[in-house]
């Protein structure tokens, strides 16, 4: 597996989490300032197999509805995508339940990680959530998604948005 040396908005990312099953997160945004940080969307890919950005388009992600359009916002186009895929959440916006990690803590575990593509996102995903949790190391990354994940998100209303609603067409 080769070392992720950099991350971008879109690049997917898989792992293998203590189940023996393979989970994905896509990057929302990168604060390339010091301290640098990653924001990330938890996909809801959970399979024995590596996927590929093909099997990833048919995916959703978590996140929720949200009312801050007049702070953060999508083009009219971008808009009517969202709306298209989802008119349940018309006229407010889709964002992201962001899994925020430091690029000092990424490195200790990159070596787990593997870079499976980029998607052409829309900007803001992670501006428009209104939750998030930082993910400070492998195990809490692994914990999340193996043990916290279905709680916390039925806890605080995180619903699923299909991947294609936020990719730029």
């Amino acid at each position: 597996m080769e070392k992720i040396k950099g991350i971008e908005q879109g690049d997917l990312l898989t792992f293998k989490t203590v189940d023996g099953n393979y989970r994905v997160i896509m990057c929302t945004e990168t604060d390339k300032k010091s301290p640098q940080n990653f924001s990330f969307i938890a996909l809801t890919y959970n399979s024995s197999e590596i996927p590929n950005e093909i099997e990833i388009r048919k995916e959703s992600f978590w996140g929720c509805g949200t009312s801050k359009a007049n702070y953060y916002k999508y083009s009219l186009e971008e808009q009517e995508r969202m709306w298209t895929l989802h008119p349940e959440i018309k006229p407010f916006l889709i964002g992201g339940y962001n899994l925020i990690i430091w690029r000092k803590d990424f490195l200790k575990f990159r070596d787990r990680i593997l870079k499976i593509g980029n998607l052409d996102i829309v900007n803001n995903i992670d501006k428009n959530g209104n939750y998030g949790i930082n993910v400070s190391s492998w195990e809490s990354l692994n914990n999340f998604f193996s043990v916290q994940i279905e709680i916390i998100f039925k806890d605080i209303g995180q619903k699923t948005f299909k991947i294609e609603s936020i990719i730029k067409t």
